[in-house]
């Protein structure tokens, strides 16, 4: 079973991209992927530590201020 913190998402963009495709257009398409499979959302989880116990105490606040 592989641990989903240590498996590396890939981003692919389409193989058939004309040559003339705008530079634009491909990055954004890039960004909407990124978005998609939820990679800057993991970045910005990643960026600190944060202990197990404050992980479940902020789950609890979250769960009870949302009913």
């Amino acid at each position: 079973m592989s641990d989903p913190r240590t498996e590396k998402k890939e981003v692919k963009l389409p193989e058939n991209v004309p040559t003339d495709y705008a530079f634009d257009k491909m990055l954004k398409s890039f960004m909407r992927q990124v978005e998609k499979d939820g990679i800057i959302r993991e970045v910005k989880e990643r960026r600190y530590y944060i202990k197990p116990s404050d992980k479940r105490r902020a789950e609890l606040k979250r769960r009870k201020r949302n009913g």
